[in-house]
């Protein structure tokens, strides 16, 4: 994160200063931080957090007196996080739950407003962002903490790791009825910082995001998933440069 860190304020410090014109702005941007599933129900018990983070290229088109804009552009992105507790599984010897933890990859395809303050002490402006996120999940791998009892099969203890739950025939919808991970999520996103302005038609931001995902990750039969929806929810930390 570091090397990261540096490579962006070496880019935004070095790079010729250009825009495609007043009202277009492109940048470049890494936002790390954390990522959960949210089980809304009693069935399965919590949801656990892992890593997260978004990175990509922004594109801002900024209306009369640059105070406010569209914010779009191309997100890729990376969840990983997991439930426990899952009612429909035996808890292990020990009495402990299976915990199923899913790594995800995505595109991401944001469409925000953004409002931005006037300079303060020359150089620094304060900014707020709040609107919608389309995610599209490319892979999505499975693994469990334990083997599972296939219930076809109760003799045979299925170990899950690195399954593409994306695809058909997966070892997890084998051992859960019906199951389906969803390719598709949409996203509420609000969030704000600093940006700090090198010159004319450069400068740098740090900012804070929390993305609350609206549709049922896991749909399977083994919960009501009316009822028991689980979904993915990230609180991230970006740095980044516009040009």
């Amino acid at each position: 994160m570091k090397r990261l860190t540096l490579l962006i304020l070496i880019a935004a410090m070095s790079l010729p200063a250009f825009s495609i014109s007043d009202k277009v702005k492109l940048g470049l941007f890494a936002a790390p931080g954390v990522s959960w599933m949210k089980p809304t129900g009693k069935d399965i018990d919590k949801g656990v957090t892992g890593f997260g983070m978004i990175y990509g290229l922004k594109v801002e088109y900024y209306f009369k007196d640059q105070n406010y804009a569209i914010s779009t552009g191309l997100y890729g992105g990376l969840d990983g996080a997991g439930v426990k507790g899952r009612s429909y599984f035996k808890p292990l010897a020990s009495g402990a739950s299976v915990l199923e933890r899913y790594n995800t990859n995505y595109v991401l395809l944001p469409a925000y407003l953004k409002l931005k303050t006037n300079p303060f002490k020359g150089k620094y402006i304060l900014f707020g962002e709040v609107g919608g996120s389309f995610v599209f999940n490319v892979t999505a791998r499975a693994n469990y903490n334990a083997p599972v009892t296939d219930p076809n099969n109760p003799s045979e203890m299925v170990i899950v790791s690195k399954d593409n739950v994306l695809k058909s025939g997966s070892d997890a919808s084998r051992l859960i009825p019906e199951f389906r991970y969803q390719i598709f999520d949409f996203r509420l996103s609000v969030g704000g910082g600093l940006e700090y302005v090198i010159n004319d038609k450069t400068s740098v931001f740090f900012a804070m995001h929390y993305h609350n995902g609206f549709v049922n990750q896991i749909k399977d039969t083994s919960v009501n998933s009316k009822k028991d929806p689980i979904v993915v929810r990230n609180f991230l930390f970006s740095i980044g440069a516009m040009f």
